[in-house]
């Protein structure tokens, strides 16, 4: 049974903070919560609680102090590097490291994706082509700071990954685990707002205990720090590592405002991949394994693989590059546009591997601008338009898909006004979703009466 005991000379202690006591002797400890460790409104969980290897003294007054042992998760909420070494070595416990002098083992179990639906109770209520309908002339003008919004966490602003993941414990009889005594499970929410005009981005963690049985059911302790911890030379933040206490039924949120340091910020390359860096990282110590440790690194696993650049425009920003880019011709929006989003959408219909269509055909490919020169000279050449017209391909000049690669292509004459919206609206989106050379992207066409080339 773990109890609530006072710290200090108040019920919440000179610190602000309650200290959760094991009658069982694992002791107590306190700590005190800032702002940005939780979410107000988001739960009952109030301040960080948790329970570290600790001797609870009475005093003359009769308040408690805390002698604090040399307990390695108790170092690990200290700083980032003590987080990962005690992260690194809980692989010790694991059950495959298991001896004959091994009387308890910790065994990792399998993560796994979840979807929004399944996590947040979230049915999204639009398609993929109405998520896909953004000005990105409005968004490079917006507050590119907001908090992530994951009902519409298709495109590229957004990272919304939920990953079930969680730990057994297994009772060792000559060095075979024989009888499993235990487990916690979690969900872990992973959601981030990134900042396509900016090195910075907003990562929002919440840890939940969906269940907790045998020796796990009394709550265990637990450190939190995040992905970035494993190499500052990659990315950091404004906060650190802290201590929870795991219960079944409780959450726990953090947010973490972040930034990039490797080689994009410091001038020494065009990108940087942050896939493995971006989610919460937690270590678990087992109330049924003592002196066991379990690391379950989120965000290795749930992923979220972003990308910062300086390639794609002249000013540096990062995207959910593990979601599609999408290029969007919207006539109701852009009305010059009209034409050539009819000819994408004709055309997305009737060509051979429907390039382009979401959910039903194959991505196109950026070419550079010599693969747009060869297009062009293929599908419309010098002295075949007619007069007053303006010659529109699809794919479009700028895949490496058009004309000039063999692939069938499709040529419409439309009013001059048109291509040069297109070509405006091409630019935009290329740079909204920083779209990087060769790699995939989708095109979406829609109509001035409002129907899309996409959900048909």
């Amino acid at each position: 049974m773990i109890g609530l005991a006072r710290v200090g000379g108040d019920q919440e202690g000179p610190a602000g903070g309650y200290a959760y006591c094991n009658p069982r002797g694992l002791g107590c400890h306190q700590r005190r919560v800032s702002s940005r460790h939780m979410r107000p409104g988001k739960s009952s969980w109030k301040r960080v609680l948790s329970v570290v290897g600790a001797a609870v003294v009475m005093t003359v007054s009769g308040t408690a102090a805390i002698a604090e042992a040399e307990d390695p998760l108790s170092l690990a909420s200290q700083s980032r590097a003590h987080f990962v070494k005690v992260a690194d070595s809980s692989h010790e416990s694991l059950c495959s490291n298991a001896t004959e002098q091994t009387d308890r083992c910790i065994q990792l179990g399998q993560p796994k994706q979840v979807s929004a639906i399944q996590a947040r109770g979230q049915k999204l209520s639009r398609t993929p082509a109405q998520l896909a309908t953004v000005n990105p002339r409005a968004m490079d003008r917006a507050d590119t700071t907001a908090e992530p919004d994951c009902e519409t966490g298709f495109l590229r602003w957004n990272s919304c990954r939920y990953v079930e993941w969680g730990y057994n414990v297994w009772e060792v009889v000559n060095g075979v685990p024989t009888k499993r005594i235990g487990y916690q499970t979690y969900l872990f929410s992973t959601e981030v707002g990134w900042n396509h005009l900016s090195l910075n981005w907003s990562l929002r963690s919440t840890i939940s205990v969906l269940d907790a049985w045998g020796t796990e059911a009394v709550g265990a302790q637990g450190v939190v720090s995040n992905g970035c911890a494993r190499d500052p030379l990659v990315c950091t933040d404004n906060g650190g590592s802290y201590s929870v206490f795991l219960e079944k039924g409780h959450s726990y949120f953090q947010d973490w405002e972040q930034w990039e340091t490797g080689p994009v910020s410091q001038g020494s390359g065009s990108s940087s991949s942050l896939g493995g860096y971006i989610g919460a990282w937690l270590v678990v110590s087992s109330p049924g394994a003592p002196g066991s440790s379990i690391s379950l690194n989120i965000a290795e696993v749930n992923g979220v693989k972003g990308r910062c650049d300086r390639v794609v425009r002249t000013t540096p920003g990062c995207v959910a590059s593990e979601n599609p880019a999408v290029i969007t011709y919207d006539s109701v929006a852009y009305p010059k546009v009209a034409e050539v989003a009819e000819h994408v959408y004709d055309a997305q219909a009737s060509l051979p591997y429907n390039w382009g269509w979401y959910g039903v055909g194959s991505p196109l490919t950026l070419g550079d601008g010599a693969t747009e020169t060869a297009n062009c000279a293929v599908s419309c050449p010098p002295g075949g338009t007619p007069t007053g017209k303006s010659c529109d391909e699809y794919p479009i000049a700028k895949s490496n898909e058009g004309a000039a690669s063999g692939y069938a292509y499709s040529v419409r004459y439309v009013a001059p006004e048109a291509n040069s919206s297109q070509g405006g609206l091409t630019s935009a989106y290329i740079g909204y979703s920083r779209i990087m050379l060769n790699e995939e992207f989708w095109v979406l066409a829609i109509l001035p009466d409002g129907r899309n080339s996409w959900d048909r």
